[in-house]
């Protein structure tokens, strides 16, 4: 028979460390340091993604061309001001035109003397323009710019075709006062075709040539300021002008740019 063998109890030293801690892992510096490249790899691709599949270059065509395209229009008519004066000339339009004078005369309102009637004919030259240092609004969007122009303005005083002028004045029975009553149509006939030019008759007349010009003037500065991938991205140019019913309307829709008020300047 064997005897059973066994070790004394070991005996545990009272400040030893425990054998049965478990190991620390790495700490929370350790774990963003790993984390990290992996959110920005992702990241990239992500982005990579959108902007492959167009929709980047579709949002930075819609935002950031639209205030590049504004502010470079700014600069562009300031610099028209400093060189060119505030005149922006639109439309030309020749018309013939009659100023007639009345003056008649009673005594006491009761007994008619007559009326001496007077009457110049002649061919006028009407000319329209659009100040640069008014309020312009501009937006390009969908390959649409889209202009609300300064108004239309006749340019004063409209020239007398002085070759082409008929002139004749008749006296009443009793009045004879026809050469003076001619010589007060004559003077007070610029008078008359400035505010003739002023009606909206006319400015309708040459709205559309007045549109037309207004759009060449944007057309030419794309055109100077702007390389050709952003020209031919461009389709249409619309031409709205401040009286016109969808001016207010297009003003309201329109976030980018802002109105566009642009002071002369004086050196």
């Amino acid at each position: 028979m064997f005897a059973a063998f066994t070790h004394p109890p070991r005996m545990t030293e009272p400040n030893a460390a425990p054998t049965n801690v478990p190991r620390r892992g790495p700490g929370c510096f350790a774990l963003m340091a790993m984390t990290f490249p992996a959110v920005v790899i992702i990241g990239c691709v992500v982005g990579w993604k959108l902007v492959d599949s167009g929709f980047g270059f579709k949002w930075l065509a819609e935002h950031f061309q639209k205030q590049t395209i504004s502010e470079s229009f700014r600069e562009n008519v300031k610099r028209i001001l400093s060189t060119n004066g505030d005149v922006l000339e639109l439309a030309t339009m020749e018309t013939e035109e009659t100023v007639t004078r009345f003056d008649s005369k009673t005594v006491f309102d009761i007994v008619y003397l007559g009326t001496t009637e007077s009457e110049i004919r002649t061919m006028v030259v009407y000319r329209y323009h659009l100040k640069l240092s008014d309020d312009w609004q501009l937006e390009v969007k969908d390959g649409r710019c889209v202009v609300i122009a300064p108004q239309i303005r006749p340019s004063l005083p409209p020239a007398i075709r002085t070759e082409t002028m008929e002139k004749k004045s008749a006296a009443g029975w009793l009045r004879f006062n026809a050469a003076e009553n001619l010589a007060d149509l004559e003077k007070g006939l610029t008078g008359v075709l400035e505010r003739r030019a002023a009606v909206p008759g006319k400015i309708n007349y040459i709205r559309e040539a007045s549109r037309q010009s207004v759009a060449k003037f944007v057309q030419a500065w794309v055109l100077k300021e702007h390389p050709q991938s952003e020209i031919d991205a461009i389709r249409e140019i619309v031409v709205i002008f401040p009286d016109e019913p969808a001016a207010k309307d297009t003003a309201k829709a329109m976030q980018q740019p802002p109105t566009l008020k642009i002071e002369p300047r004086l050196d």
